[in-house]
């Protein structure tokens, strides 16, 4: 009779192989994360595979700590989070950690289309979108800029102070609008409240008392501010900008050399026309108002001051005419152009692409 036996060998090989497959590190790890203030969702995509299930984690330190497990598992962790009311404290981190760190845009296009979001949705694209723009779709993840912690401190200084007393004073006018009193800009301050004061019933006025007290606090606070930006100011800068403006503009722009291009930094201040062209037919409207708003008003502020302190400055030559003609619509457009190009000379002195004299600026030092 034939003896079968047993062997081992076959077994043993598939337990090493097993083992072997374990201690392979993978060439790179993608993490999408959802970001929440009471969770965090996080999609993984190894190499070239398909995006795993997401791991909900609880908090900060646990996603930290699932990150880190990924780290042990490849060669390199590349992760990538929306902008948010959170901040950038999970990029710094990350960064600190020695991990690639991405922060982009919101974008809910496709969920919007496919009338389908959650989180787990939202991580996954997320980790899509990673893998595409990592593999040379540029268009696939629309980053934001992250500032250092002074230059983030240095943009609240001018931004947080306006933006409440905006607020408060557009709530006091709408009580007013609502009770049949119009539109008054800037109530609070002495003069329109004196007026206010005749008109308005009794009631009304202790209510608006309320807002009264904080908003002339605020102004006071943020005349205190901007004092205190103007004379952080350094440096020679053209004549008409301003101190304040200077300091202001820098805080947005974050940083000059980011920018390889004149349309790049013009988009920044959303002063680039809209565009709908197709085949042979070209058409163009007005700007986009992409990008950044304070930057934008920043800008259109200077150029009223560089029409009057440097009429030989070419734009404001160019459109000299425009100016001081009597159509309303017309200056608007004319300050637009005029702001668009202040925007690039800016940027081309910044980072020494012209001079001064080339661009036939004055310059003033404080």
């Amino acid at each position: 009779m034939k003896q079968y036996t047993l062997e081992a060998a076959p077994a043993a090989s598939a337990v090493e192989a097993k083992n072997n497959n374990k201690s392979t590190k993978a060439k790179r790890i993608l993490v999408g994360v959802d970001v929440h203030l009471r969770g965090y969702q996080a999609a993984r995509k190894v190499d070239g595979g398909v995006i795993g299930a997401v791991e909900n984690c609880r908090s900060e330190v646990e996603l930290l700590l699932h990150i880190e497990k990924q780290r042990q598992r490849a060669e390199q962790v590349v992760v990538v989070y929306e902008a948010g009311p959170l901040g950038y404290t999970l990029y710094r981190k990350l960064r600190a950690a020695g991990v690639l760190c991405y922060v982009c845009a919101p974008d809910g296009a496709v969920q919007k289309r496919k009338r389908r979001k959650n989180n787990k949705i939202d991580a996954r694209s997320l980790t899509s979108k990673l893998f595409n723009y990592l593999n040379g779709d540029k268009e696939a993840l629309q980053l934001a800029r992250v500032p250092t912690e002074a230059q983030e401190q240095l943009r609240l200084a001018s931004r947080q102070l306006v933006k409440e007393r905006k607020r408060l004073g557009a709530e006091g006018n709408a009580v007013l609008l609502s009770q049949g009193f119009g539109s008054w800009s800037n109530w609070w301050r002495a003069k329109a409240w004196a007026q206010l004061s005749a008109i308005v019933p009794q009631g009304l006025q202790e209510r608006l008392l309320i807002w009264v007290d904080v908003l002339k606090v605020l102004d006071e606070k943020i005349a205190q501010a901007k004092a205190a930006l103007a004379r952080s100011c350094s440096g020679p800068r053209p004549k008409g900008v301003g101190a304040l403006s200077q300091v202001q503009l820098q805080s947005e722009v974050l940083d000059w050399s980011l920018y390889s291009n004149r349309r790049k930094i013009a988009c920044l201040a959303g002063m680039v026309p809209s565009e709908w062209s197709t085949g042979d037919k070209e058409s163009r409207g007005s700007i986009t108002k992409v990008g950044v708003p304070a930057l934008r008003r920043i800008i259109v502020e200077m150029v009223w001051r560089m029409i009057f302190f440097q009429p030989q400055y070419k734009p404001v030559q160019k459109w000299l005419e425009v100016l001081r003609g009597p159509n309303p619509a017309l200056k608007k457009k004319a300050v637009i152009a005029i702001g668009r190009q202040l925007m690039v000379d800016l940027w081309r002195l910044q980072t020494g692409r012209v001079t001064a004299q080339q661009l036939n600026l004055i310059m003033v030092t404080d």
